[in-house]
């Protein structure tokens, strides 16, 4: 079991876990987690809403030698998708979306944030317990305690434990089993694949078919028959999406 460090405020659980790597004092493997965070993050230097209640939590773990950052993206998408499953009576809308979100329908649920440092790994992730404010015509939020009466939503304490124990169990079939595994179950909970897709990465676009991941973890865009390989940027799937978003 991990060392867990809970603080009741702080900025960013992501950039106060590379503070502590970066400080060089005793790092080690452990789960930081927050019941407040004031200036968070999402990828690409977004801002993160942090509703009172809701999941944050850095993970700091030693880099795996047997992956690269891309795998090892996907395979936590998996473990946290899981964990949101295992509250809910059905999990048939619960999707993923590339590189590492978790949806509920077209609605985001959970994000995941990833960052090296030396030979160590931060695995930062957010799940929506409680409800969120409206960030964008584009970016709706979705939320475990909105999804119907009866429904066990758990605290935030408990939901860290459970992304936890699915995090450790997922980076070991990573390990022993290859990233195909990882792979094979990552495309069965993608809705875009075979569909016309729009990549977004700063202020550049790349529209094309969305043909997969391949065994890099890279997402894999067909344009004008001929296929080139992703590693970051945002997916939407018509590019009026983007020009709300980022117009």
């Amino acid at each position: 079991m991990i060392s867990i460090l809970r603080l009741k405020s702080v900025a960013s659980t992501h950039k106060f876990a590379l503070r502590m790597i970066e400080s060089g004092d005793n790092t080690s493997e452990c789960a930081i987690v927050a019941d407040r965070q004031t200036d968070a993050i999402g990828r690409c230097g977004r801002k993160w809403v942090s509703t009172p209640g809701n999941l944050f939590v850095s993970f700091i773990k030693e880099l795996p030698d047997y992956a690269n950052l891309g795998q090892l993206s996907l395979t936590t998408a998996c473990a946290v998708r899981e964990s949101i499953a295992s509250y809910l009576p059905n999990d048939g809308k619960l999707r993923l979306r590339w590189p590492n979100d978790v949806y509920y329908g077209e609605s985001k649920m959970g994000g995941i944030l990833l960052a090296t440092l030396d030979r160590w790994l931060v695995i930062s992730v957010g799940v929506n317990i409680n409800p969120v404010p409206l960030v964008s015509a584009t970016s709706v939020a979705e939320a475990l305690r909105s999804l119907g009466d009866g429904l066990a939503a758990p605290t935030s304490m408990e939901m860290m434990a459970i992304v936890s124990a699915n995090v450790e169990k997922w980076f070991c079939d990573l390990k022993n089993r290859g990233f195909f595994y990882i792979k094979d179950h990552w495309l069965r909970y993608i809705n875009e694949i075979n569909c016309k897709i729009t990549i977004k990465n700063g202020r550049e676009s790349l529209t094309g078919m969305f043909c997969g991941v391949d065994e890099q973890g890279r997402l894999i865009l067909e344009k004008s028959g001929r296929r080139i390989f992703v590693s970051t940027g945002d997916v939407f799937v018509n590019e009026e999406g983007i020009i709300r978003q980022y117009g």
